[in-house]
């Protein structure tokens, strides 16, 4: 009997244990492996306020390719109201995967058996063609195909931020269970980043009755894009022949800046230029070299990021009158140091293009610069582990994992491992694209289809 290990429960560990469980016609053991014991949650689904959001309307959320209105006739069951273009609750999604892999589980064919343990996967070495996992209570797991598909890893503690080593009054996780619950309703707040994660903690704060202060704080102070009304379904304009082809940096931003302009002469936005550009986009980021990917990522990142990475129109609404009340405040600069003592945080910062450095004084510090994709600095054992043996390798930008076209994950020799692969959003380091359904949902269908194939 085939056996499947997939590490991880989130979006991607459900997914392909769903396309796995749905398309198996042998017998297969598949085992789902989360540390928590929650399945189809994961940090992004895990939520249960309603504040949280999607971040992507309705009609593009399935979990199946080729079937794009499934979660939206699952979410008709629960609001009977809910259209194409609407952003609806995460929670709702996290409900949503739960019950697909309950349906998957159910309708398996003879032979195929699902089981989920919770537990930590904490190292793994490969024997004999089998991959045996050694979890943290002891058990050993001996399988023939292993998948990492663990999620996004908590943010990572800035330099100038190490001082306040364990303090409580610094969020390192903002994710983690009750981390705002200890907030008083009247402290001052600093939100180090000006993200979505800064957007959820923000609104999460207000939906806890939060009167006090808030600022956010970041080198460029640039905020998410809101998204349109998506109550008709936007035509895309036709990709030029230069754009779907690698470059260099300069060139493709040159061709970039062309199409938006061009496109809208026919009534397109910059918005739709975004989305006609995803299907390429991994191609055009393979295509550039070390150096012009390190400029990328310096440089305009944090523009790309903003404009691709929008904000649900309600809650762009919610954030632009928490601004106008003054209860919140964006600022751009930089933290240089920060102590802790009993009257509270006390940080040197400098605004962006000053020479002056200041003094603020707030009573907690939310750590909203997002995830951590530096291995190095996430404590996940597993990954520690190999990483310091050479079973795998992080990309030069630290961005993920590396990986060949097929999924494998790659030694630090550059050798693909037969039995073992990799996805999760670190397979941003070879895709770029790879944090949202649309592409995951195609990774996990075709790495469903080759693991099946694979002796």
């Amino acid at each position: 009997m085939e056996q499947i290990a997939i590490i991880g429960s989130g979006f991607c560990g459900t997914a392909l244990a769903i396309q796995l469980l749905q398309r198996a016609d042998q017998p297969l053991q598949l085992t789902l492996i989360n540390r928590s014991g929650r399945l189809a949650r994961g940090l992004a689904y895990g939520t249960r306020s309603a504040s949280h959001i999607l971040n992507v309307p309705a009609e593009r959320m399935s979990l199946f390719p080729e079937r794009p209105g499934d979660f939206l006739e699952f979410a008709r069951t629960h609001m009977p109201g809910a259209r194409p273009g609407d952003f609806l609750p995460r929670r709702l999604y996290g409900d949503y995967l739960e019950a697909r892999l309950g349906q998957a589980i159910a309708n398996a064919r003879a032979g195929v058996r699902f089981t989920s343990l919770a537990g930590q996967v904490l190292d793994l070495r490969e024997d004999a063609g089998r991959v045996i996992l050694e979890l943290d209570d002891g058990q050993r797991l001996d399988t023939h195909h292993t998948v990492i598909a663990t999620g996004n890893f908590a943010p990572a503690t800035p330099a100038p931020l190490h001082a306040l080593g364990e303090d409580p009054r610094y969020i390192r996780d903002p994710w983690s269970p009750g981390a705002l619950e200890a907030i008083p309703a009247t402290a001052r707040v600093l939100l180090l980043g000006t993200g979505l994660t800064m957007y959820d903690m923000a609104l999460a704060l207000q939906d806890h009755g939060h009167s006090g202060p808030l600022l956010a704080l970041s080198r460029r102070a640039l905020l998410p894009h809101a998204h349109r009304d998506n109550s008709q379904h936007p035509s895309l304009p036709t990709l030029p022949a230069e754009l779907a082809q690698p470059g260099r940096l300069n060139a493709l931003l040159g061709e970039l800046r062309a199409f938006v302009a061009k496109a809208a002469t026919t009534g397109h936005d910059w918005r739709d230029v975004v989305a006609a550009l995803r299907p390429v986009t991994p191609l055009l980021w393979q295509g550039l070299d070390g150096q012009d990917r390190a400029r990328f990522l310096r440089h305009l990142q944090p523009y790309w990021d903003v404009h691709r990475h929008r904000a649900a129109p309600p809650v762009a609404q919610r954030m632009a009158d928490l601004r106008a009340s003054g209860q919140l405040q964006v600022q751009a600069g930089r933290i240089m140091s920060a102590r802790a003592d009993a009257d509270g945080l006390h940080l040197q910062w400098r605004r962006r293009g000053a020479a002056r450095v200041e003094e603020q004084r707030v009573d907690y510090l939310i750590n909203c610069t997002g995830p951590s994709t530096d291995l190095r600095t996430t404590n996940e054992p597993l990954l520690e582990s190999l990483l310091a043996r050479g079973v795998i390798q992080q990309d030069r930008h630290c961005l993920g994992l590396r990986s060949d076209a097929d999924f494998h994950l790659l030694a630090a020799n550059g050798e693909a491992h037969p039995h073992l692969f990799l996805l999760s959003p670190m397979l941003r380091a070879n895709h770029w694209e790879s944090t949202a359904v649309p592409e995951l949902r195609e990774h996990a269908e075709r790495l469903a289809g080759l693991l099946l194939r694979t002796p």
